[in-house]
């Protein structure tokens, strides 16, 4: 599904994260190749993405813990929680597990949107890294020059990912992989387990 949305210049997003940065920031990394996005939900774009064990600096999350404004080198978005780890010392916990361990700062955002998609379904997150794999030149190739339009799921969609039943999955050419578009992004995908082995950046 196409559709039109209008993003506004996030200043009361802007001027809510200010304090908070000044107060209160901790060190974390992620645990996937991360996105960070421009809002908190995989509909608004991607502005970067990062490498696995990359460090982070948090500074906020949403009441729930399912989004958080992160810093990574000179870029600042939102990424996703369940993807981004903290060194505790009874061992590394995901941010969401180890939020009562923290005194995180409550930040807000409010949605712009002038149409929000329909989401077909939820990616459960990746318990442990996976390692991409290296597709043949023609078929990243061609997975970079299709068009079809995006689905979105709720959730970050990494490497190891597996995606719902209604994400629809095209065939490669000469090839034992699929593809599909989802969350903006153009994924390899093995077309029996419907897990995610490659995302294209």
């Amino acid at each position: 599904m196409k559709y039109a949305r209008t993003l506004a210049v996030a200043t009361a997003v802007a001027a809510t994260l200010a304090g908070s940065q000044a107060a209160f920031a901790f060190a974390a990394f992620s645990n996937a190749n991360l996105n960070l996005r421009s809002g908190p939900s995989t509909h608004y774009p991607i502005i970067a993405t990062t490498n696995h064990k990359d460090p982070l600096n948090v500074t906020g999350c949403l009441e729930d813990v399912t989004w958080c404004v992160v810093q990574w080198g000179g870029t600042e978005g939102w990424a996703a929680a369940a993807y981004i780890d903290v060194d505790e010392t009874d061992g590394v916990k995901t941010l969401p597990l180890a939020k009562n361990d923290f005194g995180i700062p409550v930040v807000t955002f409010t949605a712009v949107d002038a149409v929000v998609p329909t989401f077909v379904g939820t990616v459960e997150p990746v318990n442990a890294y996976v390692e991409a794999i290296s597709p043949p030149t023609a078929v990243t190739a061609y997975v970079s020059e299709q068009t079809v339009d995006t689905v979105h799921v709720t959730g970050e969609v990494v490497v190891g990912a597996v995606l719902p039943e209604k994400v629809p999955l095209y065939a490669i050419p000469q090839s034992k992989y699929t593809f599909a578009r989802v969350n903006g992004q153009n994924v390899v995908v093995d077309n029996s387990s419907r897990q995610v082995l490659y995302v294209h950046q």
